[in-house]
């Protein structure tokens, strides 16, 4: 895989590396955001140990461990004489370490730690007595979350830590760099359907249509990625039926518990616990209105992963659909490619939210609004929704804002509905940014209103990409 971007990160991390003291690194992210790439690019280029752990004994761990010190290291006496335990480990590294600044990668440790419950206590002993005398630079990596953020960075290895890095997905903007070739409206519809995973981002180059990289690496079933969704929740969950059954109904717009426990006909409480899983490994995300309390009851859920939400939208309620070539050819030209558009609405959505969390001063967090609206002059009232706020640390709004993903430039009547909507949004004042993102421009008279106009941006896909 080409190193595309990552260089904030691999500012830090450096910064570490070349600096003198010990370091002891928690680095994590979900499964194929690109931690191995990463790491693997910094242990390139300095003197360096690196491990990555299997699922398996823990003396098959050690012997692995061992042939691959005694590899790096060229020791002879390792070579035919296995490490019996982590504490016989971690001595040896500190002899290969000695005196020269040395970069030690423990990658998947949370497959260590499973099989050896001793090693964090371990591990922490030998930090606190030999590994801070070090010219080391100690990484422990992985990709099980909830493991490292809930035994690692809070668990026996809390005081020890110098500090962490949690890996995301690549942002839009980075994500557009595999295929520099498409149209910016492509490079929105990939982003919709791979999300900012550099392993998936990887199979969409600019050499051939999109429409060719979806039938040969997403619907065929010897595409890389057609049964890629399952396979990952298999590594986490142990059997994922109930949860494959709630993401299925959040992708197809299902995304509050008792709509959830209707269509799947599972308990609210087991709704509930399954929720509660995939946030735990950073698949689904709880969504409140931006500018209502973290306290607060009114909730719905989002597949915080693109590549899962398209999965579960198109791949996996299609399985008969797609037995042989020709029939997943036929139902990517029938049923998805007619839908896309729409799919790739919600990703647009997201990519505008993005856009104004890093570009608006004081913006510091952006989500969706919705709540109660009058319909006419009567009492009855029904629920809208804006797609954009952004709001500062108190949760007061400093920006709200619209968003289309249409082939028709955008004109009045969607200003006059964030202006409609906006009195209803907790919090807002006349001093509020108005930000309109349209995937096929503005009309003309709107974009001279905008030129003069107090507070209000127009904002389109070329603009978000340059």
């Amino acid at each position: 895989m080409e190193f595309l971007n990552r260089t904030d990160e691999l500012g830090m991390l450096n910064r570490r590396l070349t600096g003198d003291k010990a370091e002891l690194l928690v680095v994590y992210g979900r499964r194929r955001v690109g931690k191995t790439e990463l790491l693997a690019h910094l242990a390139a280029g300095m003197r360096s140990f690196y491990f990555e752990a299997t699922d398996t004994v823990v003396q098959q761990q050690l012997r692995d461990f061992t042939d691959e010190l005694a590899r790096v290291w060229g020791n002879d006496l390792l070579a035919v004489q296995p490490l019996g335990s982590w504490d016989a480990a971690l001595t040896a590294v500190a002899q290969f370490v000695g005196d020269e600044r040395t970069l030690v990668v423990l990658d998947e440790f949370q497959l260590l730690a499973t099989q050896s419950q001793e090693l964090e206590t371990t591990l922490s002993r030998w930090w606190r007595t030999t590994g801070r005398h070090l010219p080391v630079v100690l990484v422990l990596a992985g990709s099980e979350l909830s493991f490292f953020e809930d035994e690692v960075l809070a668990g026996q290895l809390y005081g020890r830590r110098t500090g962490q890095l949690k890996l995301e997905p690549f942002l839009a903007k980075e994500a557009a760099l595999f295929h520099p070739g498409y149209s910016v409206e492509d490079r929105v519809r990939v982003f919709s359907i791979c999300g900012g995973v550099p392993y998936y981002l990887e199979r969409f180059s600019d050499d051939r249509p999109l429409s060719e990289h979806l039938l040969t690496e997403v619907f065929e079933r010897t595409g890389l990625l057609h049964d890629e969704a399952e396979l990952m929740l298999r590594q986490s969950i142990p059997d994922p039926t109930s949860h494959i059954a709630v993401l299925r109904s959040i992708a197809h717009g299902h995304n509050r518990n008792n709509d959830i426990a209707s269509r799947t006909g599972l308990t609210p409480a087991s709704v509930t616990k399954v929720l509660g899983s995939l946030e735990r490994l950073g698949l689904v995300e709880r969504l409140r209105p931006a500018t209502a309390s973290p306290r607060a009851k009114k909730t719905a859920y989002a597949i915080s992963d693109q590549f899962l939400r398209f999965h579960y939208r198109f791949v996996e309620p299609a399985r008969s659909q797609l037995r042989t070539s020709a029939l997943a050819a036929a139902y990517l030209d029938e049923s998805v490619l007619p839908q896309l558009d729409q799919h790739a609405s919600y990703a647009w959505e997201d990519m505008c939210r993005q856009h104004v969390l890093h570009t608006v001063p004081g913006v510091t967090a952006v989500g969706r609004w919705w709540g109660q609206v009058p319909v006419g002059n009567g009492p009855r009232t029904e629920e809208r929704e804006i797609d954009v706020v952004g709001v500062d640390g108190n949760r007061t709004p400093l920006v709200i804002g619209m968003c289309k993903w249409t082939g028709s430039e955008v004109d009045f009547d969607e200003l006059n509905l964030l202006d409609r909507l906006t009195p209803y949004v907790e919090g807002a004042t006349d001093g509020v940014a108005r930000y309109i993102f349209s995937r096929s421009g503005f009309s003309a008279r709107l974009m001279a209103y905008a030129a003069t106009a107090d507070r209000l941006r127009l904002v389109t896909p070329a603009e978000i990409y340059a």
